[in-house]
This record gives structure tokens, sequence and C-alpha cells, in this order.
């Protein structure tokens, strides 16, 4: 199989500012009320997925009150992810192509609205100003929108619908993660999907802001690709053009990247157990 290079996500980068209020929900496509499910239930088989938020993390350093630890997806998502799992574990070129088997884990899934303000307003911005001291205020509120997605309680961004996922890519021999190459609040352009494709080489080809390193290392690259592939190609998914852990489908950002300009998942209904659950953890 042909882990081949990921496309250059340029012009995607460059006009992806405004994607969440550029196209109108498509409320008449079959999937708009698509219910949301747990990613931990049996006949989905990713038992440690979790919300990232609701458990000690790098970007908080403790979990959020009233966050509880239940990843849900619409349905249609799951069946994808499913779908990607079953392709990287049974694979014979991913085996072959990475050394070891591999898995996903899912690190994140739905955000309540809550949680996506506070990620925009105080983890980010924390975390971000810590690995770069010198950012002015107005550099940091520029690069804000790379990282994570402005809430707004009318506009449907990806996580708070419910299509859009947080991944991994795990060595099931060793159950730890391969090396995806990128430094937690870095500006340096490796969370892109395309930063150690050297289309940065020549600057008026690539907007990333630093040189790849020449020496790339074999696992960063083909991890990073078997990934795309399996999301993309594997699952139907369509991938951040500034993470590479994020992919997604029906949501305003997956159509923008699809070319579909057909969203289809709105701001999700929170089921009343999970809404209960938030409740009970904020007291």
């Amino acid at each position: 199989m042909d882990f081949s290079r990921i496309p250059n996500f340029r012009e995607l980068r460059d006009n992806k500012a405004g994607y969440d209020t550029r196209y109108k929900l498509d409320t008449s496509h079959p999937l708009y009320n698509d219910p949301l499910v747990d990613l931990r239930e049996p006949e989905f088989g990713f038992e440690d997925a979790s919300s990232y938020y609701s458990k000690p993390n790098p970007m908080t350093g403790e979990k959020l009150p009233g966050v509880p630890d239940a990843p849900l997806v619409r349905l249609d998502i799951a069946k994808r992810l499913k779908r990607i799992n079953f392709f990287l574990l049974n694979d014979l070129d991913v085996n072959e192509a990475l050394g070891a088997p591999a898995r996903l884990k899912i690190d994140d899934a739905l955000r309540p609205a809550e949680v996506q303000k506070f990620a925009y307003e105080r983890a980010w911005p924390n975390v971000l100003k810590k690995a770069n001291p010198d950012l002015s205020d107005e550099e940091l509120t520029g690069l804000l929108p790379k990282f994570v997605a402005k809430p707004n309680l009318n506009t449907p961004t990806p996580h708070l619908t419910g299509g859009a996922v947080d991944v991994k890519l795990i060595n099931v021999d060793t159950n730890e993660p391969f090396d995806r190459g990128h430094s937690r609040g870095s500006i340096k352009g490796s969370a892109t999907p395309d930063f150690y494709e050297n289309y940065q080489v020549n600057w008026e080809e690539s907007d990333i802001e630093e040189l790849a390193p020449k020496e790339v290392k074999r696992e960063v690259l083909i991890g990073r690709r078997v990934l795309y592939f399996a999301m993309v190609k594997i699952g139907g998914l369509n991938v951040n053009p500034d993470e590479i852990w994020h992919y997604g489908k029906g949501d305003p950002l997956s159509e923008y990247v699809s070319g579909s300009r057909r969203p289809y998942y709105g701001i999700a209904k929170l089921p009343e157990w999970y809404e209960n659950e938030m409740r009970a953890l904020q007291k």
C-alpha cells in the first residue's frame, strides 16, 4: 500500500478564517439528527477513549469541574472510527510500514460549550505563553484560532457538534503513542499535517513558519502518513489543516476542507444523563 505524501494544505489554511459562519447548515441531510453515542461501548471497541478535559492533563494541570469523562460522537463518526481501527490493527502494510500493528486512541470528542470557552479563553493562552514567552497579546490573539476554535453558542464549531475527534496512533506492541514530532504549544508549524513533507523548503510554496528538519525520523514521517491515510482514505474523515490529530465529518470545518460546503451537524443536544452528570460534578 502506498502511504504517499500528505497534501499541501497551505491554501486551506490561507482561507480557513470564517469557515464556521460561511455555510448554511443542511437540515435536510439524513444525518442531521444523527444520535450521540459513547465510544467506550463494546460495539465500537474504544475502551480507553476519553474526554480530554475530564482528567488531569498538560493543558490545565487538572481536570475541569463539570466535565464528564464520556467521549461522545455522532453514530456515523463512531462507525467510521471502528472501520479505521480495524484497518490499522489488521492491515499487513500498516504493520510493515510502522514495524508494529497500530490502533487509534481517542483523546477527545464532544466538548460542551463551557469547556470550549475555557479552552479558548484560559487553557490554550496559558500553554502558548508558557511555550512562547515572548508572544505579545496581539500575536497570541492571532495564533489562538490555529489551536482551538473560538466558542460561539450559535455556531457549530467542530467539537461542539460531536462530529470531530482528536486522535493518537498507538503502537500495539508497546501500548505507547508513535512519535508524531510535535511539541505541545509549539508555533513552529509542527502541528500542521504537512509539516514534514518539505513543501516549506520553497518559501513561496508554503506558509509554514519554520523549515522542517532535513533528517526526519522515519517513525514521525511514516506514522503521520499512515494516520492520515487511515482517517481520510479508509474512514472518509477530513483533517484540520492546522492539526495532524484532528479529524471530522459533517461539521463546518470538515465540510470546508472536503469542499462540499454542506455541513449537516449542528451543535449537539446533550443527553439528559450527561447534563445531570455535568451538574453533579460542579457541586
